[in-house]
């Protein structure tokens, strides 16, 4: 998207928030990923490019990942939901330790990363996070929907998690964003959705709102927007948004949006 692969964009995020370690958890035979960041795929990109100033740009974005992160790839052979991937990366993870999850095709626009705003958020509660975003309440039945309570300058107690729930009874507009900040302590809440699945798939979104139920769970809207990258209409809103803010060549790009003839 724009000069680099959505996947760029996200594990950025990751790097710019103190991340130093990234797990990809991936369909089996998906190997472009692991390809992508690796030191032998850069060597061959690296000779690629040297006709093009622009591709060495690039390029030093990519080795400055590189040098400071360290890539997992895990690979499953059944498609069961986010909850089922995160599942897959459990003995991974250090014991005890909060980890970020974020959706590959969810990216944050904004001042900050949204991973940054939500661990500063975590070492202030000590609680598990969600980013949240306001959504038009006809929109709330494609969402993982909060259910808010002790709300403060954007930060809310979730008491309830309801996946795609109809308008009239939603517990609120506050839609899930794809970010989030957790513990090891939501595994059993993960490994509970697994058993109780009853559409083949495992959703985070379930075992938050089981967690919910015992634990402190927070949300947080985050400053900035999220951008949804998953279909093709969003895709080419979301090239549209990250290129006028591209450092190289956003306020040209905006001035030629202008010049367009749309008409009203």
């Amino acid at each position: 998207m724009v000069d680099r692969p959505i996947v760029q964009y996200l594990v950025q995020e990751a790097c710019e928030s103190g991340i130093r370690e990234v797990i990809f958890v991936v369909n089996g035979g998906k190997d472009i990923i692991k390809q992508y960041f690796s030191s032998y795929q850069y060597s061959r990109q690296k000779k690629a490019c040297r006709v093009s100033p622009i591709a060495c740009e690039n390029l030093k974005e990519l080795e400055s990942l590189l040098r400071v992160i360290r890539f997992r790839i895990i690979k499953k052979n059944m498609t069961l939901g986010d909850g089922h991937s995160i599942l897959c990366a459990e003995s991974y993870l250090v014991r005890e330790k909060a980890f970020a999850v974020t959706m590959g095709d969810l990216l944050g626009l904004g001042p900050k990363p949204f991973l940054s705003q939500l661990a500063e958020q975590y070492a202030l509660t000590g609680a598990p996070m969600v980013s949240v975003e306001r959504v038009p309440k006809e929109a709330v039945s494609r969402f993982g929907i909060i259910a808010p309570a002790e709300s403060r300058a954007g930060l809310h107690r979730v008491l309830d998690v309801v996946e795609k729930p109809r308008p009239e009874i939603a517990p609120s507009n506050l839609a899930l964003t794809g970010k989030y900040i957790l513990t090891p302590a939501i595994f059993p809440y993960l490994k509970r959705a697994y058993r109780e699945k009853t559409d083949n798939e495992v959703r985070l979104a379930t075992a938050l709102k089981f967690y919910a139920a015992d634990y402190p769970l927070f949300a947080y809207e985050c400053e900035g927007k999220i951008q949804d990258t998953g279909n093709k209409l969003d895709l080419l809103k979301a090239t549209v948004n990250f290129g006028l803010t591209h450092k190289n060549f956003g306020a040209e790009f905006k001035k030629f949006l202008k010049s367009l003839p749309l008409e009203n």
